[in-house]
């Protein structure tokens, strides 16, 4: 018979300790090497950078943890742990970059560690009144605070004189705001919907503002340079073909973007039509992403839908979208109720 395995009990005095431990290892190592600059232990031409004592002192803490167990020694262990956690993120940078030690990916590790670090604190403690809120973000309420948040995202593209960029994205938030305040819901329809039909329709509406912007952009600021194309040798004639394709995607983006929104908005209505347009914009959105492929390195900045977010939310809403009992909400969406499932 196979041995049950138990989950220990959190504790949050250990997990305190370390990430404690790792913030003060982190910036009293740079500040030292900031203010000493030229201090370093160099034998026969290796560098010993202070990132080989961090991966010692976990090495040794994750080992004695592993053999020692003791509730006293914990404490010690989660504070060479922090330690050596510290000593190595403080040089993420120089890592990543191989030489550069005050390179900003160091402090974007930093901040990524403590955020994941919080989160995952307030997950392990709080994780059943997490997962209420999360159920409640999957209701016609979360996409009106999705509205909120991509109003107020906007303001950055403002603070750097962004108009063309936030306008269009502020537009976004603001409509979605005004369907989800003003319209009229269904609560016996949305009582019987499947609560990932929101997640879906986020991801829409989020997939159809990265479009539009990418649209923007493309036209703002094409991604084909035509002095770059001339010097390659290209005809005249291959140089305006090849300018006209990329302003011709740009404005299917625009369009597909749009749709995309419309969709995102109308999901939960439970029409058919409706899960029709977010099956066929989501299928659109792949195809146009697939148009990118093979395309040179110096142009991939310029890609449409290069940053990655179309392809994996479409490939998620259409698996989810064509789930049978999905698909029968749909058909049956002013039918008597029926078992609610995420």
């Amino acid at each position: 018979m196979l041995r049950r395995f138990r989950i220990g009990t959190f504790r949050p005095a250990l997990s305190f300790i370390g990430l404690l431990s790792f913030i003060t290892s982190f910036f009293g190592s740079r500040l030292f090497a900031t203010l000493n600059p030229t201090i370093v232990i160099q034998q026969q031409g290796i560098h010993f950078h202070h990132f080989w004592y961090g991966i010692a002192l976990m090495g040794i803490a994750g080992w004695l943890a592993i053999t020692w167990k003791s509730e006293r020694l914990d404490r010690a262990y989660a504070v060479m742990y922090g330690l050596g956690a510290g000593f190595i993120g403080d040089e993420v940078g120089l890592l990543l970059t191989l030489g550069n030690y005050q390179s900003e990916l160091t402090y974007d590790f930093f901040i990524g560690a403590i955020s994941a670090s919080i989160l995952l604190l307030l997950v392990i403690r709080y994780r059943g009144l997490l997962w209420r809120e999360v159920s409640y973000l999957m209701t016609r309420e979360g996409l009106a605070l999705l509205g909120v948040f991509v109003t107020g995202f906007s303001f950055i593209l403002f603070a750097f004189g962004s108009l063309s960029f936030g306008t269009p994205l502020a537009l976004v938030g603001i409509i979605v705001i005004l369907r989800e305040v003003f319209v009229k819901h269904d609560t016996v329809l949305e009582g019987r919907m499947p609560r990932g039909v929101t997640v879906i329709a986020a991801l829409s509406i989020l997939g159809g503002a990265n479009l539009i912007l990418a649209g923007v952009g493309n036209i703002l600021f094409p991604p084909v340079n035509v002095s770059d194309l001339a010097g390659a040798g290209l005809s005249s004639g291959t140089i305006g073909l090849i300018s006209t394709i990329f302003l011709l995607l740009a404005f299917v983006a625009l369009g597909l973007g749009s749709l995309k929104i419309l969709a995102g908005l109308v999901l939960r209505t439970g029409k058919s039509w409706a899960w029709s347009l977010g099956i066929a914009t989501s299928i659109s959105s792949i195809f146009l992403d697939a148009s990118s492929l093979g395309t040179s390195p110096e142009l991939l900045s310029g890609l449409l839908t290069g940053n990655g977010i179309e392809f994996p939310t479409s490939i998620i809403a259409i698996i989810y979208l064509t789930r049978p009992y999905v698909k029968a909400f749909y058909r049956n969406a002013l039918g008597g109720p029926r078992n609610e499932k995420l």
